[in-house]
């Protein structure tokens, strides 16, 4: 799904080039959409099925509560983690260890006044860079050199907290004096050629730990792999989004399949915080039909997509109090002409401000596309002529 316009969804673009050349399309997943798996259950989509890999054996998955590991003072690598990865790199074979969240770790603060490094741009701690020794933001690109002492108080308790996946390479690099530790993540793969460079040298047994974010969950096929790690596995549970339990499950699924794909079995650790969750539960399983079962009965009782459409809208501009203004206008408007919809809103965003411009979001749920999109045609008609709101509207949004 592109993020920015035109909006598109690849899935929608490839239905309707098979309608217009008349001819089959496969859609093919370990991990399918909910609502792809509904329009199949349902007989929208014919229903093919795989339930064995190809070389019936999945990996078997270990659940590791960090409670109990940060009290032995294990606060990034659980003792078993690094057992596995140990015996791993001693037996001539290979892991892959995710954590999506790049960097080096996630805010600056001082522990004596309590200041953190913001950016002045948008509504969130800026991220520490080590190799570069600067502090980032990955939203609107602006960095600053890392200060080593607070500049509000001046104290030199001014530290790095959180976990990226600069600083777990750190760590997997202590782990043996034969670890060899590459990564793939945004910041390693920027140049042309970099991404196919990482994944060749991993795969000519040049590295034997390859560490990143969520690019190195899907698509990678190594012979050697053994072992993955996933450190802080219920990360995604966090995210305010009504997805965040499939997303979570998708994730961890389609890691855990990087390991074993040949003839060697493999073994999948998740380390994590809040592993009942019934997402990483299944996930740990390799159930993805239990998990189904549970989402759904989820989605309708909350009245979410299948059972319902979706639009988001965002309302964005430079000054806080109009944009909100704005924002209850708009609805109004649609509470008005919209009676059938559910209108949820407005709110301010995840990000507050991104860039200097303050966002809020309005979600409507409802069942007849055609009433809906008429209004929202006026409503970004409308605010074309205005020049300091910009409303965008995102139909059938994957992420919120």
């Amino acid at each position: 799904k592109q993020d920015n316009n035109p909006k598109y969804y690849t899935h929608d673009i490839l239905i309707n080039r098979a309608r217009f050349h008349n001819c089959p399309i496969i859609f093919a997943s370990a991990t399918p959409l909910i609502e792809s798996y509904t329009r199949a259950k349902v007989g929208i989509y014919n229903l093919l099925e795989m339930p064995h890999r190809v070389n019936d054996s999945m990996p078997n998955v270990m659940l590791v509560p960090m409670q109990d590991e940060i009290k032995k003072g294990n606060r990034i690598l659980s003792s078993k983690l690094k057992e596995l990865l140990i015996s791993t790199i001693e037996s001539g074979n290979q892991a892959i260890i995710l954590l999506n969240r790049r960097g080096y770790s996630t805010v600056v603060t001082c522990g004596d006044c309590g200041y953190k490094e913001i950016c002045p741009n948008c509504d969130i701690p800026l991220t520490y860079h080590k190799n570069l020794h600067i502090l980032k933001c990955h939203y609107c690109d602006y960095h600053t050199i890392r200060k080593m002492r607070c500049p509000n108080c001046g104290s030199d308790e001014f530290n790095e907290f959180g976990l990226g996946t600069e600083k777990l390479e750190e760590e997997l690099k202590n782990i043996s004096p034969n670890a060899k530790v590459i990564r793939m993540d945004q910041d390693t793969t920027t140049h042309k050629g970099s991404h196919s460079n990482i994944i060749e040298a991993f795969k000519d047994g040049k590295y034997n730990i390859l560490v990143g974010t969520q690019m190195i969950s899907k698509g990678l096929d190594f012979d050697n792999v053994t072992l993955v790690g996933v450190i802080n596995g219920d990360q995604t549970l966090n995210i305010p989004d009504f997805r965040s339990s499939e997303r979570t499950f998708s994730l961890l699924s389609q890691v855990a399949g990087r390991a074993g794909r040949s003839d060697k079995k493999g073994v999948v650790v998740i380390q994590g915080f809040n592993l009942d969750h019934y997402s990483i539960k299944y996930a740990s399983m390799h159930d993805y039909k239990s998990f189904y079962e549970h989402e759904i009965e989820i989605r309708k009782k909350l009245n979410y997509p299948p059972f319902c459409n979706l639009s988001f809208l965002k309302i964005v501009g430079l000054k806080e109090e109009k944009c909100l203004k704005e924002a209850n206008k708009i609805a109004s408007y649609l509470t008005r002409k919209c009676p059938n919809a559910t209108i949820l809103g407005p709110t301010a965003s995840q990000i507050a401000k991104i860039n200097n411009k303050y966002q809020f979001q309005i979600i409507i749920k409802y069942k007849n596309k055609e009433e809906i999109y008429s209004h929202l045609k006026f409503i970004i008609e409308k605010y074309k002529q205005i020049n300091d709101i910009n409303v965008d509207v995102d139909n059938q949004p994957l992420k919120m």
